[in-house]
């Protein structure tokens, strides 16, 4: 598949949902730039030469969860676009993504092809 130039962050204390998210993504023709198991694990490595556009981030971690990370995000790195994913359909933890600024919830337990759809939603406004 055709590389979009849309830089994306991954960001789970699963190695394997992370491995599993990487390879999907990569075939969609996104470039994964950053992985980390939690939100202090990614600003650690975090640096205008690899700031995504799109940062994919569970919300149920330890040392920094996703909340505390999208809340970061937004007020240090605005221009970063972020998928709050989760294996809770909770409509509290989405709510409360959300208000934190997270630009889309996707459920885990949801069909891939959800996530591939925030992914296209946030590429209509991530400036390339």
């Amino acid at each position: 598949m055709k590389r979009l130039g849309i830089k994306v962050a991954l960001i789970d204390d699963s190695s394997i949902i992370r491995n599993s998210i990487q390879e999907i993504i990569s075939i969609w023709g996104y470039d994964v730039v950053l992985e980390a198991v939690n939100g202090k694990d990614f600003f650690s490595r975090l640096t205008s030469a690899n700031a995504p556009d799109i940062c994919i981030t569970d919300l149920n971690m330890p040392v920094m969860d996703g909340f505390e990370t999208i809340k970061e995000l937004r007020e240090k790195w605005p221009h970063v676009k972020v998928i709050a994913f989760s294996i809770s359909g909770n409509k509290r933890e989405e709510e409360r993504a959300l208000l934190l600024g997270a630009h889309a919830f996707v459920s885990k337990s949801a069909s891939i092809h959800e996530l591939h759809r925030s992914l296209q939603k946030m590429n209509q406004t991530t400036p390339l």
